[in-house]
């Protein structure tokens, strides 16, 4: 989504920009402390930043019945139904996968811990099962990982919704004429990494922290699913989808009840 804004293929007019990467839970993290004027954030951390920072319509990552994968141990004969009550592995307590799973099992132990570990905590036992996000859940059998779904598929199998998972955030006080620039920057760099498809596919997969277990195939399977028209705007399903999220989260205590129209830049 950055890359043409990153080599300066859309111009930049009035602004500098500089770029920093993170894990979704360090960036959930970064944005509490008002680190960066725009910033991915897990669609379920919002909540807690709404006092600062006004949600954008562009850049989403939305699962459209797929989502992040659910997994056990090779010998584990667990499924969905016995994840109740069970240690799970979460990519951060502020994740919209953690609560999108807090909904879907009923109550559990969540272990949050960086994302790359969770594969390893599961494989040693001292996790239940796991939640792997971003390309990890491409393919985790590769991996020695038993797959017993993801949260996607189950989100919408259960409420015909689908599942909004990372956004942007954008400082209020910016003011509301340098927030519709900046967005209108910003939407001009999707659009181009859309249409420069290959281009950007390249830059994506040298630049993931998975790479390891990414290859070409794997990275534009990757970006179809998470990079499309949805990234361009927020459609009416989404915004129901994210509307559903603040519930839960607000009815399990998670944060305050939050109103989405109401907090769109």
């Amino acid at each position: 989504m950055i890359h043409a804004l990153k080599e300066r293929m859309v111009d930049w007019g009035n602004y500098e920009f500089s770029f920093a990467i993170g894990d979704i839970q360090e960036l959930n993290d970064a944005a509490k402390n008002e680190r960066f004027d725009i910033t991915a954030i897990s669609v379920g951390a919002y909540p807690q930043l709404k006092n600062k920072y006004l949600l954008m319509p562009i850049g989403a990552s939305v699962g459209d019945k797929f989502g992040p994968a659910v997994v056990t141990s090779p010998t584990s004969t667990l499924d969905f139904s016995g994840l109740r009550n069970r240690s799970i592995a979460v990519p951060g307590l502020s994740t919209t996968a953690h609560i999108a799973a807090q909904s879907l099992f009923g109550p559990f132990t969540p272990v949050p811990m960086h994302f790359m570990q969770i594969k390893d905590a599961v494989l040693s036992g001292a996790v239940d099962a796991g939640i792997l996000i971003h390309e990890l859940q491409l393919d985790p059998e590769s991996e020695g990982l038993r797959k017993i779904g993801d949260l996607g598929s189950l989100w919408f199998e259960r409420h015909q919704l689908p599942l909004p998972l990372g956004a942007n955030a954008i400082k209020r006080s910016l003011g509301k004429e340098t927030i519709e620039a900046l967005s209108k920057i910003y939407k001009q760099s999707i659009e181009m990494g859309l249409k420069n498809r290959m281009q950007t596919l390249n830059s994506a997969v040298n630049s993931a922290v998975a790479r390891d277990s990414l290859n070409l195939e794997k990275g534009d399977r990757y970006i179809s699913m998470y990079v499309n028209d949805n990234s361009l705007d927020f459609q009416d399903e989404v915004l129901r989808g994210i509307d559903l999220i603040f519930r839960h989260g607000h009815a399990f205590g998670y944060f305050p009840a939050t109103d989405v129209c109401s907090n769109l830049s």
